[in-house]
């Protein structure tokens, strides 16, 4: 494998809009991390036991383009490779992913 192929760990947090600004100091990316609330929105369908949440990972690896530091995770599904996960830039990226999401796992349920 050659050196710049490997892939690099970024560390971020929030400023005061919820846009990702990027940190270089791990104690401080840690400490961020555990005084604030990381997740957006979570969806719970009890009656399925299927569960959306959407989050600030805060972490992205490049080498593959632009950060993705937020994610959008579905747990729960029967077929396993159905509980997906989705990487994206922003958090109104992230926002509307976890409605699309939603919205898919609405109708995959409600299918006879």
């Amino acid at each position: 494998m050659k050196p710049n192929s490997i892939a690099r760990k970024h560390l971020y947090i929030l400023d005061g809009k919820n846009k990702p600004v990027e940190v270089f100091d791990f104690s401080e990316w840690s400490r961020w991390r555990s005084e604030n609330d990381l997740i957006f929105r979570r969806t719970l369908m009890e009656e399925s036991g299927v569960t959306i949440t959407t989050r600030f990972r805060g972490v992205s690896e490049t080498g593959s383009g632009e950060p993705l530091p937020f994610v959008t995770r579905v747990a729960g599904m029967q077929q396993e490779r159905d509980n997906e996960s989705y990487g994206v830039r922003t958090l109104d990226e992230a926002l509307e992913q976890h409605e699309r999401t939603l919205q898919k796992i609405l109708q995959m349920l409600t299918r006879p």
